[in-house]
């Protein structure tokens, strides 16, 4: 067994929001936060790298009981548990020390839904949705490699690279993000 431990940086470029599934009063998607802070779950991330795995290295992946390097990292049916950790990706501090205020991590945006067949807004179907406004979250990603995994150390460290976006609302320009990487053991 070889432990090889990542550094990660992510880098959100426009505002972004994992719901956290409650509801506030009228914000129908308050992002999750941990005390009172906003963060990208690991397995947030861990669900992104692991389609991107699957897409670079088994596109042909069947779900059952398997020794494929899909189910040998990320876990598979049966005891089949999982070779990768992925940290909570915490907001980085700034130069001295301190996060921004509280008030500064988060906005109310106002939408209105969309009928898709139509292309035009739903009558009464206002929302409003808790952004995080764009900021640097950082993280660790452990794995541990075996004999058969190893050579496929690169395609999950591309993997890693390859994600693009976090959270919903893709498609309104949410969560847009740039992913470093930085081997540390």
């Amino acid at each position: 067994m070889q432990l090889k431990k990542y550094s990660v940086r992510v880098e959100v470029k426009t505002p972004f929001n994992i719901a956290s599934g409650e509801a506030d009063g009228y914000i129908h998607k308050r992002t999750v936060r941990f005390r009172g802070k906003p963060y990208i779950p690991g397995s947030t991330i861990k669900g992104k790298v692991r389609n991107n795995f699957y897409k670079l290295v088994l596109p042909h992946h069947v779900e059952g009981l398997c020794n494929c390097p899909l189910c040998a990292i990320f876990g598979g049916r049966g005891y089949n548990p999982s070779r990768i950790y992925i940290d909570d990706l915490v907001m980085e501090e700034n130069d001295k020390g301190q996060h921004q205020a509280e008030k500064d991590h988060a906005f109310i945006r106002v939408s209105s839904a969309m009928d898709r067949y139509k292309r035009t807004a739903k009558r009464e179907a206002l929302f409003i949705t808790e952004a995080v406004k764009p900021a640097v979250f950082i993280g660790t990603i452990t794995v541990y490699f075996d004999d058969d995994t190893l050579k496929y150390k690169q395609d999950l460290e591309l993997a890693i690279k390859m994600i693009d976006s976090v959270g919903g609302g893709g498609s309104r320009g949410y969560g847009k993000v740039k992913v470093y990487l930085e081997e540390v053991i």
